[in-house]
């Protein structure tokens, strides 16, 4: 009887630290915007945070007038405007920059960072004539598009710009690009890797030939460098991570378009420091390579997508690769620093709608991917379902170093193209998602406030998924484990202002207890999740646990007597047959107390313990175990 109701016991105590923590866990807070009523189709094109946790978001605009939360303004005169937005980590909007012309083309955004120092780089192709900076800067007109790097200090302050070449024909007919990443290297320098045509004038007289190449600046504008990447002229970049440690550069792409279409048109490749092909893999016909990131431990991460085909769907890169039976799938790999894959991990639909298309790199060295997906998408055993008459909706996953789905989130929408394009986050773990949004959006459970298109084919928008802003530092979990079939789970990980410790043995069995010890009952290896939750979020940590053999009978409850239950002052233990380690815990899974129970008579004092109910767990030499609800009065 006495197991049974501790059994009881537990199974509450589990629910009731559920509740509390699914309060605590990361969620939806807020949701942005803006637009004009054109027809053209506007949404965030990239985004990036800088150090104090405020989020940048780079969209293009239409040319009718403007509205984005408390920033209204007039285009100025051309087909389409770039619009930079900085908002705080509340939603709120610190100061908005239209950047547009006077000419009759379209101004394009294409790259933005921060580096530490306080300045916010962005990369776009901008049209000749008169070039207005917002409504304080004007830079002499143009006679010819050309490809511009500007420099921001986060308060929205411009600094400078430089142009890609001299403004002549020939520079204009090779910066006209739809790509150019930005990355930074360990001295804060800023890498620009445009892909260019032939006769741009870069330095020193030497004129472009086709390919990427990797223009370096000074914080002040300088150009140090234009060094042309030793990759063939078809190849253009998406996107581009340098490792801080040894300044090598890491970019993904696709053929540029005007070479035609091959067999393999994505591919990944690494550059050393005077950007020499280190080497270069393909992805398959049809498989998408999007975004790239590097991690603390020098691991790279993609994000991308196969498909539509009929029936089963296969990824490729550099010798592996996944197959799902379904239309098209996002991708989310790993690989080494030499491009050798860890994992691929596929998120699968039966619509051709389905794709990754930004990924960013989170604490505790998870990474989240944002992309668009329309009706039923599968991960294992969870799933995601667009609600009856909607179209494409934006969601976003996030996995840990090892694989292991942490979130999967959809963001509901009214109207058919809604669309997630861009991901970021910041140094507290905060994710933001941008993207395209036809009528309304929102997300959550309750629902954030929806953000209401002005009109048009779609405005952007920018979404928050995280805590508040008065947290300083996301929890961490990890812990260790014995490794045998009964096994003793130790917790190391975040233990001040915790709100509970939730543990899922991969066995259907779960438990709340910080430091548990748990029998499974067949050979196999079992993933084990633990997860623990505070007020700033909450974090989970995975491993695999080889259970190789099983059978150890649990502790009997026929020879072991434990009274008098309730007790006000000692606790007696008999019918011990062998020498038994025991432990007491309180409630939230902190041992009380320790020791060896011995055959005879065992006296445990607890007169100085709070009143409340206690866990007497038993463990005997050969592993068995067993627990006892103690009510101390």
């Amino acid at each position: 009887p006495m197991k049974l109701l501790s059994t009881r016991i537990t199974i509450c105590f589990f629910l009731c630290f559920i509740n509390i923590g699914a309060i605590h866990a990361q969620q939806f807070k807020w949701v942005n915007g803006g637009g004009t009523v054109s027809s053209s189709t506007e949404q965030v094109k990239v985004m990036c945070t800088d150090p104090n946790g405020n989020v940048y978001t780079l969209s293009n605009l239409g040319n009718d007038p403007i509205i984005a939360d408390t920033f209204h303004a007039n285009p100025y005169g051309e087909t389409n405007n770039i619009l930079l937005t900085s908002y705080n980590c509340s939603g709120q909007m610190r100061w908005a920059k239209l950047i547009g012309s006077s000419g009759p083309g379209e101004c394009s955004p294409l790259s933005i960072v921060a580096d530490s120092f306080g300045h916010i780089y962005m990369a776009g192709d901008l049209t000749n004539g008169t070039l207005y900076i917002g409504y304080d800067t004007t830079i002499p007109g143009a006679v010819y598009d050309q490809l511009g790097l500007i420099q921001f200090d986060t308060s929205g302050h411009f600094n400078w710009i430089q142009y890609v070449g001299n403004n002549t024909l020939a520079t204009y007919i090779a910066t006209g690009t739809l790509y150019a990443s930005l990355a930074l290297d360990n001295v804060n320098n800023i890498h620009l890797l445009p892909y260019l045509g032939s006769g741009a004038v870069l330095m020193l007289g030497d004129t472009s030939q086709y390919g990427t190449y990797d223009l370096k600046y000074n914080s002040l504008g300088n150009l140090l460098s234009a060094v042309r990447l030793d990759l063939d002229s078809e190849w253009e970049v998406h996107g581009a991570v340098i490792d801080p440690a040894t300044n090598k550069l890491y970019v993904c792409g696709e053929v540029n378009q005007s070479f035609g279409a091959g067999v393999d048109t994505f591919y990944a490749a690494a550059f050393d420091v005077s950007r020499n092909l280190l080497w270069q893999y393909f992805s398959g016909g049809g498989d998408g390579i999007e975004s790239i990131i590097i991690d603390n431990s020098k691991h790279l991460y993609f994000c991308g997508g196969a498909g539509p085909y009929s029936g089963e769907t296969r990824f490729r890169f550099n010798g592996d690769s996944v197959l799902a039976p379904y239309d098209a799938l996002s991708i989310i790999m790993k690989t080494d620093t030499n491009g050798t894959v860890n994992w691929i991990k596929h998120f699968d639909s039966h619509t051709s709608v389905n794709y990754f298309i930004s990924i960013t790199q989170l604490p505790n060295n998870k990474v989240a991917a944002a992309g668009t997906f329309a009706g039923t998408l599968y991960y294992g055993i969870d799933s995601l379902v667009t609600p009856a008459g909607d179209g494409w909706n934006p969601y976003l996953a996030v996995v840990d170093s090892t694989g292991n789905l942490q979130a999967i989130q959809q963001i509901l929408g009214d109207g058919f193209n809604n669309e997630g394009t861009a991901i970021t986050s910041d140094r507290v773990g905060n994710i933001y998602v941008g993207g395209a949004v036809v009528d309304s959006i929102w997300a959550g459970t309750p629902a954030i406030p929806a953000y209401h298109s002005v009109g048009g084919n779609s405005d952007f928008f920018v979404m928050k998924y995280g805590v508040d802003c008065s947290c300083i530092s996301m929890p961490v979990a990890n812990y260790t484990d014995t490794g045998t079939h009964i096994v003793g789970f130790t917790y190391t990980g975040t233990t001040t202002g915790i709100d509970s410790v939730v543990w899922n043995f991969g066995d259907g069995s779960t438990s709340t207890t910080t430091n548990p010890i748990h029998t499974f009952t067949a050979v196999g290896t079992y993933t084990v999740c633990v997860t623990v939750y505070t007020s700033c979020g909450n974090d989970m940590s995975c491993s695999n646990v080889v259970v190789s053999t099983v059978g150890v009978p649990m502790i009997s409850l026929a020879n072991i007597q434990v009274y008098p239950n309730p007790t006000t002052d000692e606790l007696y233990i008999t019918g011990v047959l062998q020498n038994t380690n025991y432990r007491l815990l309180n409630v939230t899974g902190v041992s009380m107390q320790q020791g060896v129970l011995k055959y005879g008579i065992n006296t445990l004092p607890v007169k100085g313990f709070a009143q409340g109910i206690y866990i007497l767990e038993m463990t005997g030499a050969d592993g068995a175990r067993d627990i006892v609800r103690v009510v101390k009065e």
